[in-house]
């Protein structure tokens, strides 16, 4: 896929997945960028949909309190699904659950299952994309580690979610 000149230069440079809120450290300088952005290099959409797509970067660069305001007040199934990734990051389990739950079935799902079973037994074992799921793995790393299938998963669902939001 062929993203913006911003977007290009914000991939080269994030660090994926973002794990908590400290892992990665926050990078600063991309969540000024991204703050600063005009919505055309941000995506291709208007309205709601740039703003998901604002919020989505602005989360993996680090800055989850202002990712979500960026969301929190749009009411759509992307808006939805990224909000349920700002809790998971945030350790908010249950309310990341509640906000996957409202999200639905999210259009990238497909692939996102596609990619991500291909490699990874605990997605595999499920028909469909299970963001659920995902959260659990995500709440259990946080006793037990954090695993490369996990990351691998985390940094799909991200690219995938912004290719549905560009």
């Amino acid at each position: 896929m062929s993203y913006s000149v911003f977007i290009t230069d914000f991939l080269r440079r994030v660090q994926l997945p973002r794990l908590s809120a400290g892992e990665p450290l926050p990078d600063k300088e991309l969540i000024q960028k991204t703050t600063a952005a005009k919505e055309h290099e941000i995506s291709r959409a208007t309205g709601s949909q740039a703003s998901c797509a604002r919020g989505l970067l602005l989360l993996a660069a680090g800055d989850l309190d202002q990712a979500h305001r960026t969301v929190q007040e749009i009411s759509t199934p992307d808006a939805a699904y990224i909000h349920g990734v700002i809790h998971r990051i945030d350790d908010d389990f249950n309310n990341a659950r509640y906000w996957f739950r409202r999200a639905g079935m999210h259009p990238a799902g497909t692939e996102m299952y596609r990619r991500a079973a291909v490699f990874s037994p605990m997605v595999e074992r499920h028909s469909t994309w299970d963001s659920i799921q995902v959260t659990d793995m995500v709440e259990a790393s946080r006793t037990f580690g954090v695993t490369d299938e996990l990351r691998a998963i985390l940094t799909i669902e991200f690219e995938e979610l912004l290719r549905s939001v560009w």
